[in-house]
């Protein structure tokens, strides 16, 4: 495929509603397993989505929410509830989870909107990615 809208997801539950959404809207896609987090991947042909894109994206959006919980959940069963996952995006479009303290992150959360968290996040690792070393009254 050469020009898809990628998808991706932590839980088989939370993909699988994914799927069959795709499947009721009569839209082709191929599923992978990233390898390094062994993600659920959905790859869909742009031009076989263009009429559904608003749609896919809100529908996205909303199992993403879910599949973060249910993604929390289990880490916090893996680790006796001392876990928190941070999704980071980086610019090579790989997704990665940063694990962080729960009591830090709801404690951030409860200062900052998710929004305003997530751009801190996005802030963070593209100057990790990509290092600015001059002084930061120069920065515009």
């Amino acid at each position: 495929m050469s020009d898809v809208l990628e998808y991706l997801f932590f839980t088989r539950a939370i993909a699988d509603q994914f799927a069959k959404a795709l499947e009721e809207r009569g839209l082709p896609y191929q599923e992978e397993i990233e390898a390094v987090q062994a993600a659920i991947v959905f790859k869909v042909p742009e031009e076989a989505a263009i009429n559904a894109w608003d749609a896919l994206d809100d529908l996205y959006d909303e199992l993403a929410i879910a599949d973060q919980a249910l993604l929390e959940v289990s880490v916090e069963d893996e680790m006796a509830g001392s876990a928190a996952g941070i999704y980071l995006q980086l610019a090579n479009g790989q997704q990665t989870i940063a694990q962080v303290d729960p009591d830090v992150v709801n404690r951030i959360l409860s200062v900052l909107s998710l929004e305003e968290f997530n751009q801190f996040v996005d802030t963070l690792v593209k100057s990790v990615e990509q290092p600015d070393e001059s002084a930061i009254c120069q920065r515009g």
